[in-house]
């Protein structure tokens, strides 16, 4: 009983955790995207960014196990993409893992027309090529493929739309391609942002603002850090409002209006202090410290200095120093030290060359990027160009082996239907011959027939009545049996008909023959007898012998051979 209530308790306590996993997921199952965008924020920051690895790949097992259950294939795309993530946060030194892992990502949202997870995937991608492996030209490729898909989704389908821009145009100002670094951030502030990104258009307007002080529209510059100061919100208020301050700051040192400039730099160290980004703390103490030199305020312009150097140690950022060493070299001067004056002028000249050479050196990497990729780009399109020559050459063969299949098909066809039609020609005709042969056949052996009835009747009624009592019936009917010249014609075609070409070799052995003699030996080939012959030819049994005779002599034949013989043989 026990054990039974035991694996009941058991069964229960998986079906509540069941329960409880698809209830936590409740607001991220089977949600359109900006629906559930905030919640899969709060759990990459809960799951991914808390440090907890082994945590979090259980709670992405979790959620890829409830979005499968649920038919969910996006929110599945969504774990893999938050898988990798993690792994890179795990391992930031495996790039080359997590780049393969994204460009598979890549093609399978692309393949299961999952935008959202395709522009992320990319915009991830384009991340560790800048951060992780400094292949920026790759970055930028990867940029310049998001930017034209961003175009064809609103902001309310892709929320972190402004974002991506605002990144473009981050990195265009990080290269000093200032023109685009402005454009991109201009069509992020068109962008609207959720309440998690208000920051990112101050992002882009104080992007502009920067590349306009590097352009020298100095009064432009000042606009947008004025909107930014329009633009800041309750939380992030101090951030942005420090930020705004200093360049404003920054633009009125620049144009001279030192009066102007001091109160907007103090108020960009206070803010800056209060969430220690000394990164501004040191360039603000650094223009105040010139400032007050200018102002011959040697003691204000030596606090300064010494603050800023302070700040410079606690940032690491060694940008600031090129102007706190001017500063110092201005102040020792006026001090009459004029051996440090020379030192920290020297080190000024060395830290901007510094800057120079890694700016140059970013920019020749970026140039030797675009030689790379472009000489890779020449390579696959050589090697596109041949496939596509070769896979050509490939079809052409193809098509020139069908079209000779499709000839020969069409010759061996002709030639079988035209022989098909030869042959039944021939065959009909031979069929017609063979009628026509059966026919000549019956009508020669009727002729035949009737001439030997018609004789053996003439014979009986000469034997019974006599020649003088019915001369004229019997008469009569000797004229019958008698061959007229047309009946002779009908006579020789049909006889040619079944005994083709015997008059012709009768005519080749017995060119001398006479009519009569022909008539004669066609008879003969019929095994007419005399009596017949005579009667078909209309003379006496006796005017036969004498026919016969002179065809034995013109033959040449012995008196003991039989003529017959010699007409089988014809």
């Amino acid at each position: 009983m026990k054990r039974i209530f035991s694996k009941c308790f058991i069964l229960l306590c998986l079906l509540f955790s069941a329960f409880v996993a698809d209830a936590q997921f409740d607001n991220i199952v089977n949600k359109p995207p900006i629906e559930r965008y905030t919640a899969l924020r709060r759990f990459i920051d809960l799951h991914i960014n808390n440090g907890d690895s082994a945590a979090g790949y259980k709670s992405l097992e979790t959620l890829k196990q409830v979005a499968a259950k649920n038919n969910d294939d996006d929110l599945v795309l969504e774990a893999e993409f938050m898988k990798i993530m993690l792994n890179r946060e795990v391992d930031k030194k495996a790039s080359k893992r997590h780049i393969l892992d994204l460009k598979a990502l890549v093609a399978k949202s692309y393949d299961a027309g999952n935008m959202q997870i395709h522009l992320r995937a990319r915009r991830f991608l384009a991340h560790l090529y800048w951060y992780d492996t400094k292949n920026y030209e790759r970055a930028f490729e990867e940029y310049l493929t998001i930017h034209p898909l961003l175009t064809k989704i609103s902001d309310k389908q892709f929320p972190e739309k402004a974002y991506f821009l605002t990144q473009i145009g981050e990195a265009y100002y990080y290269f000093g391609d200032y023109k685009n670094a402005i454009s991109f951030s201009r069509e992020a502030l068109t962008a609207n942002v959720i309440q998690e990104h208000r920051g990112v258009h101050n992002t882009a307007l104080n992007t502009i603002g920067l590349s306009y002080i590097k352009t020298g529209f100095i009064e432009s510059a000042d606009y947008y850090f004025k909107r930014i100061l329009q633009n800041v919100g309750i939380d992030d208020y101090n951030v942005w409002k420090g930020i705004a301050l200093g360049d404003l700051g920054h633009t009125a040192y620049l144009r001279g209006k030192y009066v102007e400039a001091i109160p907007l730099l103090e108020a960009n160290v206070d803010q800056a202090v209060l969430i220690s980004d000394y990164s501004q703390v040191a360039r603000s103490r650094a223009m105040l410290a010139d400032i007050h030199f200018r102002q011959n305020n040697i003691a204000k312009a030596e606090k300064e200095m010494h603050l800023a150097r302070e700040a410079v140690a606690r940032c690491g950022n060694d940008k600031p120093l090129e102007l706190l060493y001017q500063v110092y070299g201005k102040v020792h001067a006026a001090r009459g030290r004029f051996a440090l004056t020379n030192v920290y002028l020297d080190s000024a000249a060395r830290i901007r060359n510094i800057f120079e050479q890694d700016f140059n050196s970013i920019q020749m990497l970026r140039a030797g990027e675009k030689a790379q990729i472009q000489a890779h780009r020449s390579a696959m399109e050589r090697i596109a160009t041949e496939k596509q020559i070769k896979t050509l050459e490939r079809n052409i063969l193809l098509i020139l082996v069908l079209l000779l299949v499709v000839v020969a098909l069409y010759f061996y066809k002709t030639h079988y239907y035209k022989n098909r039609e030869k042959q039944r020609a021939i065959n009909d005709q031979l069929a017609k011959a063979e009628q026509e042969l059966n026919f000549a056949s019956i009508q020669l052996e009727e002729f035949t027939r009737s001439i030997s009835e018609k004789t053996q009747l003439v014979e009986e009624l000469s034997a019974r009545y006599g020649m003088n009592q019915s001369e004229e019936t019997v008469q009569e009917l000797q004229n019958i049996t008698i061959l007229t010249d047309e009946q002779w014609e009908y006579f020789r075609s049909l006889f040619e008909k079944i005994h083709v070409g015997y008059l012709s070799r009768l005519r080749e052995k017995l060119p001398g023959l006479t009519p009569a003699e022909t008539r004669f030996m066609a008879l003969a080939k019929l095994n007419l007898t005399y009596k017949e012959m005579a009667s078909t030819l209309g003379i006496s049994v006796q005017s036969v012998r004498v026919i016969r005779h002179r065809i034995r002599k013109k033959l040449n034949l012995p008196e003991e051979s039989d003529l017959r013989d010699v007409v089988t043989t014809i």
